[in-house]
């Protein structure tokens, strides 16, 4: 078994693979596993570049964590405000507030972060709920039923803060799968919403509370950073770094993948084959073999992000008794988030994680990183926030953050039908979309289809 890319659904479908009895051979570009998840030492603390925390709801994650013995020297991010840039400034996100629609509406009501006009318009969702049997882009649904200011001063900072994604681009389908049904059958979200809390409500009412147990939390990471859950998962496998993979042939009933390292140029064979690299990558390497696959994969678009630290001083600025400052494409071009990272992780000194770069905003990936540091500090000024940085640390993404466009789950489907019994697997963010739960998942699912066809043999 060869699996190209030590990222975190290379990983884990070698974990899943080895698990099973399966030799694997895992083959990375990159001088380290974990793809995306970039752990840095910066002064005292460990700081992420990449992925923040791992998401221990994600279906399995848990369950891996506990698997590979971190449970208990998990970290959990401290409790605290979520902030949003508005029409009234910076203000805290109302409870209930998700990239897709609220799941809580008075808060929402209350903040005033909708202008009367715009909350009316909001307000009349139930009538204007039509079914979209096909897939939609985020900013087509919610325009459609909750009108525009929705869509600017909600929506896109918070898709825009978690995917860099542009709205009017970004499919539907991968932003809020949870809402496959409710978009089909043209059902309000709204009347949804009100239904749920009416029949909590009177749940509360009727039946005393029973005391639960203690909620998992809802995200982790470890002292030694996030990089310990792939260096974790990459303990007992073979893992071949630095080694990139250029092309992939056919060979009787073997595939066989050329391979440049340390060694120069060598090859794997393997009955299968995961490529779990950025989708350009696999397309790149499936162009000769298979013109149709990677002609799917061609099609998959993506944009370069970065991620800036800072040490500075205590500033003047709700972010310092904050988390998080959701920032839209309306009021910044360049950043999309900033993150209090003393109040969240208890670092020993006044530290802010800045995330720049979104699809369709400043280009970024020309720029040298002294450029971009002097630009952001110059946006967040205008932005309100002074940050007069005594030390920093910057890395960027070039290309990693995936931006499916409406149909594209439909396109991986075809992908998949594509390659169907060849030996050959394609995962990843731009297949799967980003996230490290996500990640997880998509490595699981990979594995389970080799394992379930050798067991069909």
């Amino acid at each position: 078994m060869a699996i190209i890319g030590a990222g975190m659904t290379g990983l884990a479908a070698a974990h899943q693979l080895r698990s099973h009895g399966c030799r694997v051979v895992v083959l990375e570009a990159g001088p380290s596993v974990g793809g995306q998840v970039s752990s840095r030492r910066f002064g005292a603390d460990m700081v992420e570049m990449g992925a923040e925390a791992v998401p221990l709801r994600a279906p399995g994650v848990s369950d891996l964590v506990s698997e590979l013995g971190l449970t208990d020297s998990m970290r959990h991010p401290a409790p605290g405000r979520t902030l949003l840039s508005s029409r009234r400034g910076v203000v805290e996100m109302p409870a209930g507030v998700t990239p897709v629609g609220p799941t809580k509406l008075l808060p929402t009501i209350t903040s005033r972060i909708l202008s009367p006009i715009g909350l009316l318009r909001a307000g009349l969702e139930p009538f204007t709920s039509r079914p979209h049997p096909d897939d939609v882009s985020v900013g087509q649904f919610i325009s459609e039923r909750f009108g525009d200011e929705v869509g600017r001063a909600v929506v896109d900072p918070l898709l825009g803060g978690i995917h860099a994604a542009d709205v009017d681009s970004f499919s539907l389908a991968v932003a809020a799968p949870a809402l496959r049904q409710t978009v089909r059958k043209g059902e309000s979200i709204v009347t949804g919403t009100l239904k749920r809390n009416a029949v909590a409500t009177w749940s509360r009412i009727r039946h005393r509370p029973q005391p639960s147990g203690p909620r998992t939390p809802a995200t982790a990471t470890w002292e030694r950073g996030l990089v310990t859950l792939p260096e974790a998962l990459a303990g007992g496998l073979t893992v071949h770094t630095n080694t990139r993979a250029t092309g992939i042939r056919q060979v009787g009933h073997e595939w066989v993948v050329t391979v440049t390292g340390p060694r120069g140029i060598g090859s794997v064979a393997a009955d299968d084959v995961i490529i779990a690299t950025p989708a350009r990558v696999a397309a790149a390497l499936l162009s000769t073999t298979h013109p149709d696959a990677s002609e799917l994969l061609s099609r998959c678009e993506s944009t370069t992000v970065a991620t800036l630290v800072v040490r500075t001083d205590q500033v003047d600025h709700p972010i310092t008794t904050a988390q998080t400052w959701f920032i839209g494409s309306e009021w910044s071009p360049l950043v999309r988030q900033v993150t209090n990272l003393s109040t969240k992780w208890h670092l020993s000194e006044p530290t802010l994680r800045i995330a720049m770069g979104r699809h369709g905003g400043t280009p970024i990936d020309d720029l040298s990183d002294d450029d971009l540091v002097t630009m952001t500090m110059a946006e967040l000024e205008r932005l309100g926030l002074s940050v007069h940085p005594h030390d920093h640390v910057i890395e960027r993404h070039r290309g990693a953050m995936p931006q499916p466009v409406p149909g594209h789950r439909e396109r991986m489907a075809t992908l998949a039908t594509v390659l169907d019994d060849t030996g050959l697997h394609v995962g990843g963010a731009g297949i799967d979309g980003a996230g490290v739960g996500t990640a997880i998942v998509a490595g699981r699912r990979l594995a389970r289809q080799i394992t379930s066809k050798e067991e069909e043999k």
